[in-house]
């Protein structure tokens, strides 16, 4: 059963607005699927993961375009970089909207031919694993984050509340690979051991120079414990013999490839939030949760790390919801005088500040960091909210509001 996606009305539209629409992601976020659904009658389609098409399309790129019909889905497209040249050139020629879509697994390889060969002519779009609507079957209704950053107020009535949910630590520890959806709890860790061969051995491999890819599995559960924690970079990689300097490519290379998100520090001055430390996490909760051997949702409850996964499931979220809105919004974290804030959203001019909590039940002062926030910035502090995994939408004291993960039924 096919599973709406938030993105599908931006993409729609997006076709209707340029010549080529690029739509990357990492692998298995669901890109091939979404655009079969959306334009499967309306657009003929090739992937390169087949190679003897890759090899054709390499060889004689002309020939190659010449045996599909306009529009046309590339589905994999930085395997045969040969090809943009000929598609810019038929862009050119015909100058209609909607002509291409093209596919990519590898961020780093699409966007850097695609702006070379297609500047001005394509609209760059990504992809995120499925977000909690998503996999509720809930991605074409309006969740309430689009619906803040435009009118910079919430109200329950913006909440529906359901008891179709999975419970949040389920969620969490499955993630949102749609690959994974409906699988039994014994395949969760094949499936990602996979996984991380997949992207290491087809994907990142041809970025980074690895002569031992365990290497990098290892690099990669030595990021798990550091998700969302300010990361010392003097100190990165120690602890697997890898120079601090070395482990920093390795981190930038994830990060290029849409597989580690970095959350920079904010400071109304900007060469103070380039020297402070970055918090960051991989791409999927489900992923860390893997790293980190957790093994069920219960073994999960009593993690040291649920609320660290919490936070990053919440992030992951909101990166994908205004992804796919294609909205202007900087993601931040804020620390100052001993006092925090999870997470900081700069939109228009504007701050939106959130901690996350895994209780539903606060007990009254886990608002402290978000009114000092709300002092150093006046009013430039459009809303203060506190993310909870369930319970209700409600108001609390100092003009700070209680906001669902999962809104809680009944």
């Amino acid at each position: 059963m096919y599973l709406a996606r938030h993105t599908e009305s931006s993409l729609l539209e997006a076709t209707s607005q340029f010549p080529a629409v690029a739509l990357s992601g990492v692998r298995q976020a669901g890109k091939s699927t979404l655009l079969k659904h959306l334009f499967q009658a309306s657009y003929d389609y090739v992937t390169l993961d087949d190679t003897t098409l890759r090899t054709q399309a390499r060889r004689d790129p002309v020939t190659f375009l010449r045996n599909y019909d306009q529009p046309l889905i590339i589905d994999e497209v930085q395997y045969a970089p040969q090809l943009l040249p000929e598609i810019k050139r038929r862009i050119d020629e015909h100058n209609r909207t909607g002509q291409f879509i093209l596919s990519g697994s590898q961020p780093f390889h699409l966007i850097r031919n695609l702006q070379e060969s297609l500047a001005g002519r394509v609209l760059l779009m990504e992809l995120f694993p499925m977000t909690v609507w998503e996999r509720s079957g809930r991605g074409s209704a309006k969740h309430w984050l689009p619906m803040l950053l435009e009118e910079g107020s919430l109200t329950r009535a913006d909440f529906s509340e359901t008891e179709d949910l999975r419970r949040p630590e389920a969620m969490i520890r499955l993630g949102g690979l749609p690959g994974l959806l409906g699988k039994k709890e014994k395949f969760v860790g094949p499936f990602f051991e996979s996984y991380l061969r997949t992207y290491i051995e087809r994907d990142l491999s041809l970025a980074v120079q690895l002569e031992d890819a365990s290497r990098m599995i290892d690099f990669m559960r030595l990021l798990a414990p550091l998700t969302m924690r300010e990361i010392n970079k003097s100190r990165l990689g120690r602890d697997i013999g890898m120079s601090p300097p070395s482990a920093q490519r390795w981190l930038q290379s994830l990060e290029t490839g849409g597989v580690w998100h970095k959350l920079p520090a904010y400071s109304g001055n900007q060469i103070k939030r380039i020297a402070k430390r970055a918090k960051g996490t991989l791409f999927d909760t489900g992923l860390i949760c893997h790293l980190l051997q957790v093994v069920s949702r219960e073994s999960l409850l009593t993690h040291p790390m649920l609320g660290f996964l919490f936070e990053s499931a919440v992030f992951l979220e909101m990166r994908a919801l205004v992804s796919s809105t294609l909205s202007n919004v900087r993601f931040y974290h804020w620390r100052s005088q001993q006092q925090e804030v999870d997470l900081v959203l700069e939109c228009g001019g504007k701050l939106f500040a959130f901690e996350c909590k895994w209780n539903a039940l606060l007990r009254g002062d886990e608002h402290r960091g978000l009114l000092r926030f709300r002092e150093t910035y006046g009013d430039r502090v459009a809303f203060a909210g506190i993310i909870t995994s369930t319970g209700h939408f409600a108001e609390l004291e100092h003009h700070v509001y209680q906001i669902p993960w999962i809104p809680a039924g009944g």
